[in-house]
């Protein structure tokens, strides 16, 4: 167990120093370095030790040549090895996303703003609870389905076919206390 947390703490360090090194080109980059370092460690206290070493075994998966960042060729690999063709213009705008060089840290902020660019997870439990007379927690699949479909920002058919492959339905009915934590990346057991 303390290996594995001076591990991580390494791991950190180290991507730290990576950040700091990629933006500390401007002027005599002590600031940038200074920012960079402190993006990092907010980035890294978004989340717990279990979803980075998640996040670094996607992160690894995806640089398919080993060389600590995503760039175009890594992603048309990746989807190569899924069996699909990606488009060009696609690849691009993906890569874009990040503001530099896309290295462990700079993924682990996209998907820290990705996640946590969503309302807090009781503004959507309250939401949901809007539609739940009973407060059961639980509302029928077909309803959720026709609310996301026609209130708010619609979902499409293929959003919606997406958004069900996580959620937790049994039985034609949706668990929205759990779906809620899915959607926020929470602690699922406990619900």
């Amino acid at each position: 167990m303390a290996s594995k947390a001076r591990n991580i703490r390494e791991q950190r360090d180290r991507e730290k120093a990576a950040t700091a090194q990629d933006s500390g080109s401007a002027g005599d980059g002590r600031d940038t370095k200074k920012r960079a370092a402190r993006a990092s460690s907010n980035v890294f206290s978004m989340f717990n030790q279990n979803q980075i070493q998640e996040f670094k075994e996607a992160f690894t998966m995806i640089d398919q040549n080993r060389d600590g960042f995503i760039d175009v060729e890594d992603l048309k690999d990746i989807y190569s090895s899924l069996g699909r063709t990606p488009d060009p213009k696609q690849l691009d705008e993906m890569v874009k996303e990040a503001p530099g060089s896309l290295n462990f840290t700079s993924f682990l902020t996209l998907f820290g703003e990705k996640l946590h660019g969503t309302d807090p997870e009781s503004t959507i439990l309250s939401a949901f609870q809007m539609f739940d007379a009973d407060n059961a927690g639980e509302l029928p699949e077909e309803y959720v389905k026709d609310l996301l479909m026609n209130m708010g920002d619609n979902f499409t058919p293929d959003e919606i076919k997406q958004t069900w492959k996580e959620a937790p339905i049994s039985g034609g009915i949706v668990d929205y206390k759990k779906f809620t934590k899915i959607i926020k990346g929470s602690d699922t057991d406990n619900v």
